[in-house]
């Protein structure tokens, strides 16, 4: 049956479809050019398109134009409109819906489907700074240290608003470059540069200007001269090595240790009569920079050293030092010139005493107990007033203890405190320093474990090819390692009727530490065919199943036990197993020696580990 449909909505489902038409063709680029900007100018093309212009009181016609001569592509072509696209009367534009005469070319409407208020093609410019630089023409700008930075970039043209940023020479952000990054800011909005330079050196970095997808960048070489001269600074070393200072431009003496760098300020370097101090001085403006030219053939100017006693005597080297003997005791003065500046500064030259070093009898390994607190005292002979003690690691460097590990030294009494939860031996070298000398004494720190608190026991089939099956026990929580690091939690450890397990008690303190010597532990079953051994291999206990059922191994030392339940499993035909090599009851100590007890450990330490970290991490 059919039915009529009015004109007039046969009308407006034709203007639907055609609507759905024209927006299904948009979405998939149909029948349109899209014009996009290039960061870098390409060969000439000319694309156009077919626009329909509306009844307009003004209007703007776009014309062709070539990508070299317009940012941004090709402008649509308009012509002239299908008789089949003309508007119809009924459809014309409203007057409050024409183009308004100031909005011009790209108003909301407009024939070329632009955006209001952007500029057209023939408008636009490329984004560009008016320097016109490139990596091997830089813009050149030079400052003195001290010198305020303040320099405006600014690019032209582009797609709207501009922002900056700084990019090293190379395009890549700027990281790692403290000097730069510390003494320099840019404004993102409005180019700026600002800053102070201190770093007398050369600074290579671009600033990047984007607009829209366009980009454009300025190269710039910026070389900051050091300042005028202060004073000289230098380092002061003893002759035999065990002093170490640093003389500022204004006199201030730091003393230096090893690993540290600079301790505390002091009055004067200490020198031993006929003992000498090795320096080299160098001319530097306020913020530090050397204001003698020199390079790789000559790294250190000459500089002078003149004293307050006649007696004393400075030599040049050739290596770039002065070595200054002295002639008597007392204070005096000593004076560093270089570069048109001097700075002075006090030594102290005293009668030799007794050597400075360590006492006698001091002991070099300190002994304690996981969980109880430690201590050992450290004297020396032959120290003054300022006898200070530090930590350092065996390779020199400022002692930082491990996970388990706490332990300091009084800077002043130099006794050594601490505690540690980890059971091992720990390396560290306790420093005294005083008068400018140095005494270094390595020390042993060994914790033994604490007393027994618990077992842990490791499981494993003493035939097991090439299975890795592990099970931990740890009080009432069995877990099964296999390809999983994280283990898996099971009720028993599965065994078949006849098999052969290998059992690894491992006691532990109530830390996690293990004895470094096997302990007489004993293993016992409640089913009286259970067979007990030893695996040579290891060193671990055997026990053999003869009987399908429930069975439980007990682990007993010094009034403590562990629990390891077993399920096993009947197999057809009857369990031939192993020859017994024990009773009901086996005593682990019976054939372990140290080495077995090792072995052992290290057979179930894969599992247990694992299951140990995780437990921790827990």
């Amino acid at each position: 049956m059919q039915q009529s449909c009015p004109r007039r909505l046969r009308h407006g489902a034709a203007i639907g479809a055609a609507v759905a038409v024209v927006a299904a063709s948009s979405a998939f680029g149909i029948g349109a050019t899209a014009a996009v900007a290039d960061d870098a100018p390409t060969s000439a093309s000319t694309t156009t398109a077919s626009t329909t212009t509306a009844t307009a009181p003004a209007s703007v016609s776009a014309t062709d134009v070539t990508t070299d001569d317009q940012p941004g592509g090709t402008a649509p072509d308009p012509t002239s409109a299908h008789p089949d696209e003309a508007v119809a009367p009924d459809e014309a534009v409203a007057p409050d819906e024409a183009v308004a005469p100031g909005e011009g070319a790209g108003g909301e409407g407009s024939a070329d489907g632009g955006v209001a208020g952007e500029p057209t093609a023939e408008q636009r410019a490329d984004l560009a700074f008016p320097d016109g630089t490139t990596a091997d023409a830089p813009l050149l700008l030079e400052a003195t240290a001290g010198d305020a930075v303040d320099r405006t970039f600014t690019a032209t043209g582009g797609t709207g608003g501009v922002t900056y940023e700084l990019r090293g020479a190379g395009g890549k952000p700027i990281v790692g470059d403290g000097s730069f990054e510390n003494d320099f800011t840019l404004d993102p909005s409005t180019g700026r540069l600002s800053g102070t330079a201190r770093l007398a050196t050369v600074h290579d970095f671009q600033v990047v200007a984007s607009s829209g997808s366009e980009r454009a960048v300025e190269h710039v070489r910026l070389t900051v001269r050091p300042g005028a001269p202060v004073g000289v600074t230098f380092a002061v070393s003893a002759s035999d090595g065990v002093g170490l200072w640093q003389v500022e431009t204004d006199g201030t003496i730091w003393e230096q240790a090893a690993g540290q760098g600079r301790v505390r300020i002091v009055p004067e370097v200490p020198v031993v009569e006929g003992s000498s101090l090795v320096l080299a001085g160098l001319a530097v403006d306020a913020y530090g920079n050397r204001t003698t030219p020199g390079g790789e053939d000559d790294p250190y100017p000459r500089s002078t050293v003149t004293s307050t006693v006649p007696d004393d005597r400075a030599v040049w080297s050739d290596s770039g030092s002065n070595t200054v003997s002295f002639s008597g005791t007392g204070v005096r003065t000593l004076t560093v010139s270089e570069g048109g500046v001097s700075t002075s500064f006090r030594v102290d030259v005293g009668t030799a005493t007794e050597s400075f070093a360590f006492a006698a009898g001091t002991r070099t390994r300190v002994t304690g107990t996981a969980g109880e607190p430690f201590s050992a005292d450290f004297p020396v002979t032959g120290a003054g007033d300022d006898l200070r003690y530090t930590l350092r690691s065996p390779e020199g460097t400022p002692y930082n203890a491990p996970d388990g590990l706490e332990v300091r030294i009084d800077p002043r009494s130099g006794t050594l405190t601490g505690s540690a939860t980890l059971a091992r031996t720990f390396h560290l070298s306790v420093v005294a320093t005083g008068g400018g000398v140095e005494a270094v004494l390595p020390v042993e720190l060994a914790v033994a474990p604490a007393a027994f608190d618990h077992f842990t026991a490791s499981v494993r089939m003493a035939d097991a090819g090439e299975r890795t099956d592990t099970w931990t026990v740890e009080g009432d929580t069995v877990t099964h390692f296999r390809s999983d690091p994280a283990g898996d939690r099971v009720d028993v450890v599965p065994a078949r009727q006849g098999d052969r397990m290998v059992v690894f008690a491992i006691p532990e303190d109530r830390f996690g530490n293990t004895p470094t010597r096997p302990v007489d532990h004993t293993i016992t079953s409640d089913v009286a065919s259970d067979r007990f051994g030893v695996e040579q291999s290891s060193g671990g206990t055997t026990v053999t199943f003869t009987h399908a059922s429930r069975h439980v191994v007990t682990i007993r030392y010094e009034g403590g036990s562990l629990a390891v339940p077993f399920e096993v499993s009947p197999v057809a035909g009857p369990a031939t197993g192993h020859a017994a090599t024990g009773t009901l009851a086996y005593t682990g100590s019976d054939s372990s020696g140290p080495l077995a007890w090792a072995l052992g450990l290290l057979a179930a330490g894969g599992g247990l580990l694992v299951h140990r970290l995780r437990r921790r991490r827990i």
